[in-house]
Order: C-alpha cells, then structure tokens, then sequence
C-alpha cells in the first residue's frame, strides 16, 4: 500500500514539475480519429501520444482546374482545419509529404509552400506520382506535434 502512495506522489511531483497535468498526459496516449475538412468516408488524420497524423489532404473540388498555385493554397488551408481540430497548427508540424501529378508545377507549388507555411518550414519530400485520384494536381500530407500547453 505504500508503494502505491509512493508511485502516486512521484506521477504528481514530476507532472506539476513538468508543468502538464496527469489529465493531459493520458489523453496523449488516446487515439483520436478527426474528420476535419474531409468527407465522411476520408478521415482527416488521427492523434496519438502527442503526434498528429493527417491523411493525404486534397484541394477543394471548386478549384480544380484553377492552377497548382490555387490547389496549393486550398490544401493548405484545409490542412490547416485538421490540425486546428486535433488542437495544433502549421507551427508545429514537422515533416510534409507533397504528392505531384507533375513535377513541373513544383515551382509554383513551392512558391505558395513558403508563403503561407511559417518558418522554420517543416522537413519536406515532394513526389511526381503520375496521377491523383479526381484529377487533382497535389496532395499533402503532415505530421505535427500537439503543443503542451
């Protein structure tokens, strides 16, 4: 019985140390499915122990057609919806992954890129995939740490 006082003071002492409460640090260890912008049948990512997963996100169906740099822009800001909802943002997210149709709207994707994303830019790869489903011309991915605060 002391031994379970002695664990239960410990766990208190190093959270108040650590500045997060016991609470918060058992709901990093749930897994949490967020639909975010996306369909009912697409999940929008999920979190777990303190990371953010999105899945691959793609532009708005009323931009298609309008240019990578508008794609570029609507994947970005419906990312930015998923990763509000599991309680981060683009300041926190680590690694993208860019899908390409082409290769050749890189530029242009990179331009919008490093407008809208803060510095420093998360690590990133791009890939020329050939063909996204629906014609899209980009798709993104992240992943992002959920702020302790």
């Amino acid at each position: 019985m002391l031994f379970k006082y002695a664990i239960a003071t410990l766990v208190a002492i190093v959270s108040f140390v650590a500045g997060v409460p016991v609470e918060k640090r058992h709901k990093l260890n749930e897994t949490v499915t967020y639909l975010g912008s996306q369909s009912r049948i697409l999940s929008g990512g999920a979190a777990a122990k303190g990371l953010v997963y999105t899945a691959g996100t793609v532009p708005n169906a009323t931009v298609i057609g309008q240019g990578i740099a508008n794609e570029t822009r609507s994947v970005i800001g419906r990312l930015a919806v998923i990763l509000e909802e599991a309680g981060t943002s683009w300041d926190y997210v680590l690694k993208t992954t860019v899908y390409l149709a082409n290769m050749s709207d890189y530029s242009a994707m990179n331009e919008v890129y490093a407008e809208l994303l803060p510095n420093p830019k998360p690590a990133r790869t791009a890939v020329e995939v050939g063909k996204l489903p629906g014609n899209f011309s980009i798709e993104i991915e992240a992943i992002a740490a959920i702020p302790w605060y």
